[in-house]
């Protein structure tokens, strides 16, 4: 299982419904959100892809998949990143501009015996900064027919590695690692904290 190369899938398809605009693409010190994630999973050398419509992110020079199931939300593109690497997906939100390079190779050295390695912080799951094993396409699958999107209950049908606020805590300088920003509210109160 440890040879199995790590595929990083950014997940770029959402609606940003709440944002009001392409929240991958909201400019951040000077460059989009999804350049800085990008820019962190760089330094790990692994295959990169994004999850999303090709039209809007083939600029960046990756390769662009959309979801093999339109409008799922995170569960689908999960299951596209799955099914596009048929290897283990290092699975990122588009929206996470404090990720570290040093945080995902801690991620990824974590791989063992588990299905999904995943940070918990005190708000629960962060199921979109995870890593999923192949292993959890069938499961993926069989939520999806049964019409079940929830990621965090999707999680409770795995074997989980939970990494606790002392696993993670350590590659947090900022505070801030998982601030995810769905709105522009969100955008604001984090750039003032940063």
């Amino acid at each position: 299982m440890g040879i199995e190369p790590v595929h990083v899938a950014v997940l770029a398809g959402g609606q940003s419904r709440r944002m009001g605009r392409d929240k991958a693409l909201i400019e951040w010190d000077g460059q989009p959100l999804i350049a800085r994630v990008l820019a962190a999973a760089h330094p790990l050398q692994a295959p990169l892809f994004i999850v999303g419509d090709p039209d809007q992110y083939a600029h960046l020079g990756l390769p662009v998949h959309p979801d093999l199931h339109a409008g799922l939300g995170p569960i689908g593109g999960l299951h596209t990143a799955l099914a596009t690497a048929a290897s283990p997906v290092l699975l990122l939100a588009c929206d996470l501009p404090f990720l570290t390079p040093e945080f995902l190779r801690m991620l990824v050295g974590r791989r063992g015996m588990h299905q999904a390695i995943v940070p918990y912080t005190a708000d629960g799951a962060q199921p979109l900064c995870a890593l999923y094993e192949p292993s959890c396409q069938t499961v993926v699958e069989s939520a999806i027919a049964a019409s079940k999107r929830s990621m965090r209950g999707l999680l409770q049908q795995l074997a989980v590695d939970e990494l606790g606020a002392e696993v993670w805590r350590p590659y947090d300088e900022s505070g801030l690692l998982f601030a995810n920003l769905n709105t522009p509210e969100e955008v604001a109160r984090v750039q003032g904290q940063h």
